[in-house]
């Protein structure tokens, strides 16, 4: 016979179902509460700035650039103007967080990969990076600084040039 009582009927029913409404409370729950509440609330939006080669920023060449890495999604973009002839360019990008674990792309203009400094960083957190290429005349290049594994912290990018 089943009883006839709101109390009766509510525990009858299966222990699991009451665990998940009893979860699905309190995950809406901690949602609104994670979710802020501001005037400016309900319309998010990302910072983009030096996030691509469109909008990367000139850099002048031997005189170091400070710049910073805040989430694991972060990259910074530099542009390096065309040269009127062959040179070697050296990069460096010094790291100032003893753990962040660095990295470090070269593109040429047409978005092909010159190269890549990062998986020989992997077990060396705090390093900073060296690289080299041979930069072809009238040709714009670009470098991409972030960081692996979800680090941040500060570094500062140097490109030199040299006669090959």
């Amino acid at each position: 016979m089943a009883p006839q009582t709101l109390f009766g009927r509510i525990r009858t029913l299966d222990v699991r179902l009451l665990a998940a409404v009893g979860a699905t409370f309190l995950l809406i729950a901690g949602v609104m509460w994670v979710v802020p509440t501001t005037p400016s609330s309900n319309s998010f939006t990302f910072d983009t700035a030096r996030r691509g080669v469109s909008t990367a920023r000139a850099i002048e060449l031997a005189k170091p650039v400070d710049g910073r890495i805040v989430d694991g999604s972060d990259a910074d973009f530099f542009r390096i103007e065309p040269l009127r002839s062959s040179y070697r360019l050296d990069v460096h990008m010094t790291n100032g967080s003893p753990t962040m674990i660095p990295g470090l792309r070269i593109f040429d203009a047409t978005q092909n990969l010159v190269q890549e400094r990062k998986a020989e960083y992997l077990r060396s957190p705090g390093s900073s990076i060296d690289a080299s290429f041979l930069a072809q005349s009238n040709m714009m290049y670009f470098i991409q600084v972030f960081s692996q594994r979800n680090t941040t912290g500060s570094y500062t990018l140097t490109v030199s040039v040299r006669q090959p």
